[in-house]
């Protein structure tokens, strides 16, 4: 028999009951037509076959659809699926190592196998798997280590302390860089209001090197090189901090105003 195209073969999913020789099976179908659904069952009958209603028919939920002379099987099996592993990137000042950080866990996949048979000859048969349990990826981190061209580590720009300067050089690599807009503010109350402790969002002491963002653009923790400014750390967030925009960390009011507000490059480090 003819095969339908997807296009004439698809359509709304529907509850079909399938009529056999020895018995009568649910099945689920997408088709629009009965020949389509035969389709879908891979199933490849003779000319003569008896089909009710007939192959050129439409395919509604809930009918019924008769077989003559067809009878069918099934078998049931388990396979396992493999944990996948996901490396993560990530440098630090030690040697370069491998850490398992989640060692992951095998799926669990049933596979229900139905096949049909004419007269002892197998004419389809349809494979359907259910998900008995989710594969979880084994999570590797791969520790690079730092070297001079990558710039300061995190706890090196948290103990320098450096005063912002546009005399810092850019790193020699980089992930990725973005141009936001710079606001600056200091630790005091002109900036973070009477209940100023000095410390961030994360328990950094506030400061040069420190700076907030939109976590949802630049994760906290990440090391930055802000051009005009020096290394930073995103260590803290802020209420009008969203998007592209960043706060950086200084000392004293001045020093805020003398920044200003303004547009500036930077660079997201490994």
């Amino acid at each position: 028999m003819g095969s339908l195209s997807p296009a004439q073969a698809q359509g709304e999913d529907k509850q079909i009951r399938v009529h056999l020789a020895n018995e009568v099976i649910p099945l689920n179908s997408h088709a629009t037509t009965v020949a389509g659904f035969l389709d879908e069952l891979s199933i490849n009958l003779p000319q003569d076959a008896f089909v009710d209603p007939p192959v050129n028919a439409a395919l509604n939920d809930g009918m019924s659809v008769f077989l003559e002379g067809l009878s069918v099987t099934r078998g049931v099996s388990t396979r396992t699926v493999p944990p996948r592993v996901e490396v993560i990137d990530s440098w630090h000042c030690g040697p370069e190592r491998m850490v398992i950080e989640s060692p992951g866990r095998d799926g669990i996949v049933e596979s229900t196998c139905t096949v049909f048979f004419l007269k002892g000859r197998e004419v389809g048969r349809r494979q359907h798997d259910n998900v008995l349990r989710e594969m979880q990826p084994t999570r590797v981190v791969r520790y690079h280590q730092l070297t001079s061209e990558d710039g300061p580590s995190i706890e090196e720009i948290l103990e320098r302390r450096m005063p912002p300067s546009d005399l810092v050089p850019a790193p020699g690599r980089w992930k990725s860089k973005l141009t936001m807009e710079s606001t600056a503010y200091e630790p005091g109350p002109t900036s973070c209001g009477k209940w100023a402790s000095g410390y961030t969002a994360n328990g950094t002491r506030a400061g040069y090197g420190v700076v907030a963002v939109d976590t949802s653009v630049i994760p906290l923790g990440t090391r930055l090189y802000i051009e005009g400014y020096g290394y930073a750390v995103a260590a803290d967030t802020g209420g009008a901090i969203n998007g592209h925009d960043i706060d950086l960390g200084f000392l004293t009011v001045e020093e805020c105003l003398q920044w200003g507000r303004k547009d500036v490059t930077v660079y997201i480090l490994y």
